[in-house]
């Protein structure tokens, strides 16, 4: 059945948005997750991660989650130290699954995702991770396998890192591909160096980044997308256009970003 263009779509409710707390454009010093005290509805805990209800839910017919990652205001998954990394990203796998478990959001998707930077589409500093349940509205619809083809950067046993040669927004998006998860520590390692390759050694005036979680149905496979953020190209705002920069580049990042990768712990 053709899909009507007029239901694929998200209501964002602006009454709600414009009452959000703005840590990162703003000059506000309160931040409501290090007020732990009096944070409402947490679910879960896990040293100190929590996972709780988004306090703000500006997405219709969905239900908005975050996991606080960290008690560190001023931190970021880059720099944690690797155990805990690879234990705060099993701990959003694990809530991912059962948010995608409910029967609520059978015929929707769960999306799992974090914002880092003044460019990345988040209002809060302190470290955080959101799962969103759509009702409606599957992402699978968008977002296909070609989106994680690629060229090689590296590809060991149960692991496989590659510039996307087909990428959503346009140049330089990296795909991370997990098929065995008893390789996630070292996945996880792998997704650290890339944020840490964008944040401090790609370009200079780099300080944002996003990283997003995929799963597809009939596919054991974990997709992760990491890349830096910029103000948005207007091919792709006006015309859907993504673009990849030209080959010679393309080497000499993938060069760079593969010493990253391999470099000794």
């Amino acid at each position: 059945m053709e899909q009507n263009p007029l239901h694929h779509i998200l209501e964002y409710n602006l009454d709600i948005g414009k009452t959000k707390p703005d840590t990162v454009h703003r000059d506000e010093s309160y931040c409501p997750f290090c007020d732990v005290a009096h944070l409402k509805n947490i679910m879960d805990t896990r040293g100190h991660m929590i996972w709780l209800e988004n306090a703000y839910p500006v997405l219709k017919n969905s239900w908005q989650t975050l996991i606080i990652e960290t008690d560190d205001c001023d931190g970021d998954f880059s720099t944690y130290d690797a155990a805990y990394a690879v234990d705060l990203i099993r701990f959003g796998l694990e809530k991912w699954r059962q948010v995608k478990a409910m029967e609520r959001f059978r015929r929707g998707s769960v999306v799992f995702y974090r914002n880092h930077g003044y460019m990345s589409g988040g209002t809060i500093h302190h470290p955080h991770s959101q799962i969103v349940g759509f009702e409606h509205y599957d992402y699978h619809d968008d977002i296909q396998s070609c989106h994680f083809s690629g060229t090689p950067i590296l590809c060991e046993e149960g692991i496989e890192v590659n510039l996307s040669l087909r990428p959503i927004i346009g140049f330089y998006e990296i795909n991370l591909i997990l098929s065995d998860e008893k390789k996630l520590p070292q996945f996880v390692r792998y997704m650290q160096r890339t944020a840490d390759y964008f944040m401090f050694k790609f370009i200079r005036s780099n300080d944002s980044y996003n990283i997003f979680f995929y799963d597809f149905p009939g596919d054991d496979k974990l997709y992760v997308k990491i890349m830096p953020r910029f103000l948005t190209n207007p091919l792709f705002v006006g015309y859907m256009i993504p673009q990849i920069s030209n080959p010679g580049h393309r080497e000499r990042f993938i060069e760079a970003l593969k010493q990253q990768l391999t470099q000794p712990v």
